[in-house]
């Protein structure tokens, strides 16, 4: 394995599959939900193919989609490409920015890290593709993102889990980062 891709150790596996955050049940998510979510915050985020799928059934664009074109492993009922269209569709004449990255599963790449963070400063909305598995994208997503963005991904057969950035799950996300071995020297 490259040293530019990092194993995550099975403790923050572990770690990472309770919520990070508040978890609407998938019955509980609603598009006045969603909105008033989308009015609150700096950048929305969704991570995952049914959360991005659903934010958008809501004609709600995120500022930064990432998405692997599966869903537990099985190949996602809604394509990229389908969400690609929705989503474009949705912007109304706005551009949408691709990107692509890989990252392998089980790990966190800094080929990934680097698109995120492209992701995250880029004025339209982002669309990226991740060649491999984008399960744990959402730790360096909480660890760059903005303060009082908000980042969904979904909880398996329980719901969308919305993380609240602040400083206090930015510092706790870039502990997991370190412990991973990223260096996070100016973050």
């Amino acid at each position: 394995m490259s040293h530019d891709v990092k194993p995550v150790q099975k403790e923050i596996i572990d770690y990472l599959r309770k919520p990070l955050g508040e978890l609407i049940s998938y019955d509980q998510v609603e598009k006045h939900k969603i909105i008033e979510l989308r009015h609150a915050t700096r950048k929305l985020i969704t991570v995952g193919d049914t959360t991005t799928a659903k934010v958008i059934s809501f004609s709600i664009v995120p500022d930064v989609s990432v998405v692997d074109g599966f869903e537990k492993r099985l190949v996602s009922k809604t394509s990229v490409s389908k969400l690609k269209s929705k989503i474009t569709a949705a912007l109304s004449g706005v551009e949408l920015v691709e990107l692509t990255c890989n990252n392998q599963p089980g790990s966190i790449s800094l080929e990934a890290i680097n698109i995120l963070i492209r992701a995250l400063t880029s004025h339209a909305p982002v669309l990226v593709n991740v060649r491999g598995e984008e399960d744990l994208i959402a730790l360096p997503l909480i660890a760059y993102a903005p303060t009082d963005s908000r980042i969904l991904y979904g909880q398996p057969s329980e719901g969308i889990v919305v993380v609240r950035v602040a400083n206090r799950i930015q510092e706790v996300a870039k502990h997991l980062m370190r412990r991973i071995g990223f260096n996070l020297e100016g973050v």
